[in-house]
């Protein structure tokens, strides 16, 4: 969605908070990075192209680290609000950091980019220096709603939504979307089945009339030549009643 630098940037602060224990997917997951090895090893798995030395890492940047972790995930909650405390820790990230214009990458919109400068070359601050540049874009570009927390029940990853319709809202750990689609179906057919049995609120059934009911329709027609038809019918019958009792009398009389 954005140029490639951010990109990767925002993806690995997302693994970095993911690193810490909670629940994924609804199932628990432990804390990767509460030794030197887990560093080494989230190091190992980050793309080279953001070259995370991994030379510098030791207990002292271990801890750092985690610090950083725990502000990150302060401003995945928070987001797409971001109030005054939440920047207070963009700034402190980007505290001491420089910028640099250097030659874009290949398919990149542009043909020059920013760089961040790290206050240093320990993995802490390298780190810091490349996330704090890119969630200054978001800031700036008004894209923080771009960093979320899964959708999912039971489930505390977080999550950067890089398609261009904005339509990631689960995460990749488990099933959450499955779920949550499951979830979804089950109330529209239990809404459906109380809509069908609730006193008052019952669809009504199509049943075929009698055939009492069906004479009285012909006997009040809606139409105005079905009504001249009865009309013409109805006198007919009082003449012919009347005829009738003319022709009895007579005989009567006779």
């Amino acid at each position: 969605m954005f140029n490639p630098e951010i990109n990767r940037a925002l993806i690995a602060a997302s693994d970095l908070i993911n690193s810490a224990e909670g629940l994924k997917s609804a199932k628990p997951s432990p804390d990767t990075l509460d030794s030197v090895e887990g560093l080494s090893t989230y190091l190992s798995e980050r793309e080279s192209e953001l070259e995370w030395p991994t030379t510098t890492v030791n207990r002292r940047q271990l801890e750092k680290v985690r610090a950083l972790r725990n502000q990150l995930q302060t401003l995945w909650s928070a987001a797409p609000v971001i109030a005054p405390k939440e920047l207070d820790i963009i700034n402190d990230l980007l505290e001491g950091v420089g910028i640099r214009i250097v030659t874009g990458e290949v398919g990149e919109g542009s043909a020059f980019r920013e760089r961040p400068i790290p206050v240093s070359d320990q993995i802490s601050d390298v780190m810091t220096a490349t996330i704090a540049a890119a969630l200054t874009y978001l800031v700036t570009n008004e894209e923080t709603g771009r960093l979320r927390i899964c959708r999912g029940d039971d489930c505390e990853a977080a999550i950067v939504d890089l398609t261009r319709n904005r339509s990631k809202l689960f995460c990749d750990f488990g099933n959450c979307a499955n779920r949550a689609h499951v979830r979804a179906y089950r109330a529209r057919q239990a809404a459906r089945k109380d809509e069908e049995t609730t006193p008052g609120r019952a669809r009504p059934r199509l049943t075929k009339p009698s055939a009492a009911e069906k004479a009285d329709q012909l006997n009040r027609p809606t139409s105005a030549t079905a009504i001249a038809a009865k009309e013409f019918r109805d006198r007919m019958r009082e003449e012919l009643m009347q005829k009738r009792q003319e022709s009895s009398k007579a005989t009567k009389q006779a």
